[in-house]
């Protein structure tokens, strides 16, 4: 299914690996806003990071991609990641603690 470069989405992304205590969520936050993605990044209890990103499925794509590639020292090792119709909107990218 081609989608426009205009249209944006929600992606609900849970990720797995070397992604907490190293910087992973200020590394997500960074690359998001360089990409003009809105959306929140929190650490789960279970060692996961949850990130809701919204933009252009072509940036939300850009963004992982640039978090598996370059996530020194974090790591990913497993995504589950889902696009959805945006519920509710954000303002900017933040960082839940």
């Amino acid at each position: 299914m081609e989608h426009s470069s205009k249209e944006t989405y929600e992606m609900r992304a849970l990720v797995k690996g070397n992604v907490q205590g190293v910087g992973f969520r200020a590394m997500t936050r960074y690359y998001a806003q360089d990409l003009g993605i809105t959306g929140t990044v929190c650490n789960l209890p279970d060692g996961r990071v949850e990130i809701h990103a919204h933009g252009s499925k072509k940036h939300l794509e850009e963004l992982m991609q640039r978090l598996k590639e370059d996530a020194f020292p974090g790591k990913i090792e497993e995504a589950s990641i889902q696009y959805h119709p945006i519920e509710k909107p954000h303002q900017d990218f933040r960082i839940i603690h």
